[in-house]
């Protein structure tokens, strides 16, 4: 306990530490593990503790490390710190990172190539075109659900007895593409 302390007033002394500096080594010094001689606070937990920026956490780690009073070392994203003043090092045991249960790495990911722009827009402009999902989720066609859509707004449209004439216009096959194109013209 008494090390932490030690190490507390060294940098306070130190003029090259800034405030926050101090800040987050106190952090650290708070986190310290008796048993393990380790520190391990999340960049996160430092930052919410401290009120600082994860850059400058990440600055001040670096520079507890680069003036041999704080050893850092980076397993998958978490950052393990040990204490390494230089008059307690024969006393203590070295930081290995067999310490550390680590797993295997992953494998590297496989690159993504061969993106069409243009089947992608198309994909998703068909996700999104209400018709296209109104033709998915009541299994008709297209032409089948603009066929509706017009009988729909041609009944609004038209007066009843020119309704019934388009609608017999309609299911007659030689006329039914004349009928359409005058739905079409009509309702837009």
């Amino acid at each position: 306990m008494l090390e932490k302390w030690k190490l507390l007033g060294k940098i306070l002394d130190n003029k090259a530490f800034s405030k926050s500096d101090v800040k987050v080594a106190y952090c650290l010094l708070d986190h310290y593990n008796f048993k393990t001689q380790q520190i391990f606070p999340t960049n996160k937990r430092i930052i919410k503790l401290t009120g600082l920026s994860k850059r400058q956490v990440q600055n001040s780690t670096a520079k507890l490390n680069d003036h041999n009073l704080v050893y850092k070392l980076s397993i998958k994203g978490k950052n393990h710190y040990k204490l390494t003043l230089e008059n307690y090092r024969s006393n203590e045991q070295t930081f290995t990172i067999n310490s550390i249960a680590t797993n295997k790495p992953a494998p590297p990911t496989k690159p993504i190539t061969n993106i069409n722009i243009n089947n992608t827009i198309k994909r998703l402009a068909k996700r999104t075109n209400p018709y296209y999902k109104a033709t998915i989720s009541n299994g008709l066609s297209y032409h089948q659900n603009m066929e509706n859509k017009y009988i729909k707004q041609m009944s609004t449209r038209l007066a009843p007895d020119r309704y019934t004439d388009w609608l017999t216009q309609l299911a007659d096959k030689d006329s039914k593409e004349d009928a359409l194109l005058y739905a079409r013209k009509l309702c837009g």
